[in-house]
C-alpha cells in the first residue's frame, strides 16, 4: 500500500508556503496577539472608556483569528516534515505551534464561559476566574515559545 503525500501548504493566493515562512508568520502573528492581549488588559486596568475598550477588543480578536489561521497554515506546511531545517528549528517551531493552539483554545473557552455567565454566584465566578487563570498561563506559554523560536530564528 502506498501512502499518500500530504498536500503542499498554500496561502490565500494559492502560492506554496515553505515551512520556515509559515513558522515565521506564526511567530509574528502570535507576538502581535500577545501584545494586543496585554494592551486590552492595560486599558481595562486604567478604566478606559467603553468605546476604546470595544475597539481594542476587536483588534485583539482579529489578532487571535490571525494566529489561528497562521497555526493552520504551519500545520499544513509541517505535515510534509522538517525537510532541510535543523532539529532546533523544528522543535522550536513545533513548540510555538502547540503553544499557539493551546492559547487559542483557552481564549475561546474563556470567551464561552464569560458568555454563559448570567448569575454571579460565587461558584460560577470561581469557575470563570479559573478559566482566566488558564488563559493567562497559556499566554505565558506562548510568550516563552515565541522567545524560544526567536533564539533559533532571530530575524523572524
Amino acid at each position: 500500500m502506498t501512502l499518500a503525500k500530504s498536500p503542499t501548504a498554500r496561502d490565500s493566493a494559492g502560492l506554496p508556503v515553505p515551512l520556515e515562512a509559515a513558522a515565521d508568520a506564526l511567530c509574528r502573528s502570535a507576538s502581535e496577539a500577545a501584545r494586543q492581549h496585554e494592551r486590552v488588559a492595560k486599558l481595562n486596568d486604567r478604566g478606559a472608556h467603553h468605546s476604546e475598550m470595544q475597539e481594542a477588543t476587536e483588534l485583539r480578536e482579529l489578532a487571535h483569528r490571525h494566529v489561528k489561521a497562521r497555526a493552520q497554515l504551519y500545520e499544513l506546511s509541517a505535515a510534509r516534515g522538517k525537510g532541510e531545517q535543523s532539529d532546533a528549528f523544528w522543535h522550536a517551531a513545533n513548540t510555538m505551534w502547540h503553544a499557539a493552539r493551546d492559547y487559542g483554545r483557552r481564549h475561546a473557552e474563556c470567551d464561552a464561559a464569560t458568555a454563559k455567565l448570567t448569575k454571579h454566584s460565587s461558584e460560577k465566578l470561581g469557575a470563570l476566574a479559573l478559566e482566566y487563570e488558564l488563559e493567562a498561563s497559556a499566554l505565558l506559554g506562548l510568550k516563552n515559545a515565541i522567545a524560544g523560536y526567536r533564539k533559533v530564528r532571530p530575524d523572524a
